[in-house]
């Protein structure tokens, strides 16, 4: 209502601000969701053959985090049985929590790799990575490294839904030091033979 007094920029920062707000709680809600559907067992994975360095690619690019951070992705043509709108999630999660951990302007890398017996999810960056005593920890809901920019706090059940929702397709999330320095935040998901085409 009051707008009508503002500059344009102000509007344009304004509705910027409400978006990406708006996509925050949409996510943090999806997320507690499913974490309680897991949690139940009622969570099952519907997979169906896709061109998962499409989606990779896609899901980067919606991410929001292209304006702080220069994001370098490397996914080529995947195929491989998943489902994927759970997959989205993990890969959505780890951009998000890597851009959360670092400084604007540091690289993020998202890179997809065929493996003889399926896919490695890989999203990295030059922060100050975790510390080896906190690596398994980060994966339980609501624990958060030490290291959280003042302005993006999160909810610390991120990463435990990426390592749940790997754990639902048969594969297993870690982190490891990154070559170089920074954290190596890696998912892999194992190839299956039986596809499950019903509706998501």
């Amino acid at each position: 209502r009051a707008a009508g007094g503002l500059a344009v920029e102000q509007v344009a920062d304004l509705l910027q601000r409400l978006s990406a707000n708006a996509r925050k709680l949409d996510r943090l809600l999806g997320d507690l969701l499913d974490l309680d559907r897991l949690a139940r067992g009622t969570l099952t994975p519907h997979r169906q053959l896709i061109d998962l360095g499409a989606l990779v690619r896609r899901v980067v690019e919606d991410a929001g985090v292209n304006q702080e951070h220069a994001v370098v992705v490397d996914a080529p043509t995947v195929q491989t049985a998943v489902d994927a709108p759970k997959v989205e999630r993990i890969v959505e999660n780890l951009v998000v929590n890597a851009a959360k951990h670092t400084q604007a302007g540091t690289t993020i890398w998202v890179r997809v790799q065929r493996q003889h017996d399926g896919v490695l999810l890989l999203v990295e960056d030059e922060g100050p990575g975790v510390p080896a005593q906190q690596r398994e920890q980060i994966f339980q809901p609501f624990q958060q490294g030490r290291n959280v920019a003042d302005h993006a706090p999160g909810s610390g059940i991120g990463l435990a839904l990426v390592d749940r929702l790997a754990n639902l397709h048969g594969g297993r999330a870690w982190v490891q030091e990154r070559p170089g320095g920074g954290a190596s935040f890696r998912v892999f998901l194992p190839d299956t033979q039986s596809l499950d085409t019903s509706s998501t």
